[in-house]
């Protein structure tokens, strides 16, 4: 269990040695993150990273860019100044959510820039979709990163081929 705020960190150590403690929104978790490049045309996965838990969604992102992208989508915490002068330079277009702080509320503009993004978004969720309900990578089987990595990476080659041949070979309607 992880230890109560301001308790040293006596507990069982886990079995797993290279997992770390992160946060996916209010909640805690311990484990292991997946990082996906997806292209939004056909979502296959174009890039993909494997990190612990601790590591931010964002540390990954820039690596996830190849360069060949028409541009590049993703949500509010992927937005910084530097990445989009990054982008900007590359000649990919950027398409990352804009994000609020408490002395620059967003423009109606901006919010309905981000709900455009967001309906784009969300095809490059569907491979984490397919892992957890298809695959049963809900949680991992593994007690080590280099194992869990190669997994996801073996899921990742299956996900793609199974997209490739729903892509190349349509399912053709009865005449």
């Amino acid at each position: 269990a992880k230890p109560k705020k301001g308790e040293e960190a006596t507990a069982r150590p886990s079995a797993d040695g290279e997992a770390r403690w992160g946060r996916k929104g209010n909640k805690t978790v311990f484990g292991y993150k997946v990082h996906n490049g997806v292209d939004d045309a056909h979502t296959l996965i174009r890039r993909m990273d494997f990190t612990d838990a601790s590591v931010t969604d964002t540390e990954p992102a820039d690596g996830l860019i190849i360069g060949d992208e028409k541009a590049a989508y993703g949500d509010q915490a992927y937005y910084t100044h530097a990445r989009h002068a990054r982008l900007k330079q590359a000649g990919i277009k950027d398409r990352l959510m804009h994000r609020a702080n408490k002395h620059h509320p967003l423009t109606p503009r901006q919010k309905q820039r981000n709900r455009l993004i967001s309906k784009v978004r969300a095809a490059v969720e569907r491979p984490f979709a397919v892992f957890k309900q298809r695959y049963g990578m809900r949680r991992l089987r593994f007690f080590n990163l280099a194992t869990n990595r190669t997994q996801c990476m073996l899921a990742g080659c299956g996900y793609n081929l199974q997209r490739a041949a729903a892509v190349l070979f349509p399912k053709r309607k009865p005449a």
